[in-house]
């Protein structure tokens, strides 16, 4: 879902001109509210705008892609039964689910603080004001809701790996009890013979 809203703040505050060449093609048959020079001028905004915006998405997704990768790849191998799995894997996951809370963490602060910088800058206020002429005042630079849900969603990937590193501390500490048990019993059950053997 972060993966997905990323993609999407990406493409909805393009600007639907920002795709169009200045040619022939798809653009003449889209409708357009402007004309001549105020056209030529939103495109030219609408491309700033995009490559400002260019890091969000390609940082957003290598993010979202690579955690995703280490995520199913932890829990393939981690899909074995609290007595198969060893107890360093245990705490190899522990600390994989600490990192990737951590890195999303700072990631939904890194990704919010730049979107505001962008919203900020004089293109987006250019753009924004050449938009609302036009009466299309949703383009405006305010935080999209699209950054607004990718953040959100990112917050509870935050929750569950948390969750997922006091799981994992869990079933450490129960396959530790277990082993210690199961040492126990295996202790008493090499006890000399002669005190287990008497006849009543």
């Amino acid at each position: 879902m972060v993966l997905m809203c990323v993609v999407a703040s990406y493409f909805v505050l393009a600007g639907f001109t920002a795709s169009f060449t200045s040619g022939g093609g798809f653009g003449n048959n889209y409708y357009s509210p402007f004309e001549g020079t105020e056209l030529e001028q939103v495109r030219q905004l609408d491309q700033k705008y995009t490559v400002l915006r260019a890091p969000l998405i390609y940082g957003g997704v290598a993010v979202s892609l690579g955690l995703g990768v280490l995520t199913m790849s932890v829990l393939l191998q981690g899909a074995k039964s609290l007595t198969e799995l060893s107890g360093k894997w245990l705490l190899l996951e522990a600390a994989f689910s600490l990192l990737a809370a951590v890195s999303y963490g700072a990631g939904i602060g890194i990704y919010l603080h730049v979107a505001l910088r962008i919203n900020a800058t004089d293109t987006c206020r250019a753009r924004a004001r050449l938009y609302a002429r036009k009466g299309l005042t949703w383009m405006n630079c305010q935080l999209a809701g699209t950054d607004g849900a990718a953040a959100t969603f990112a917050c509870l990937l935050v929750v569950m790996y948390g969750t997922s590193v006091v799981l994992a501390l869990r079933s450490y500490r129960r396959q530790k009890r277990y082993k210690e048990s199961q040492a126990q019993h295996s202790g008493c059950s090499d006890a000399p013979e002669y005190l287990w053997s008497g006849t009543l």
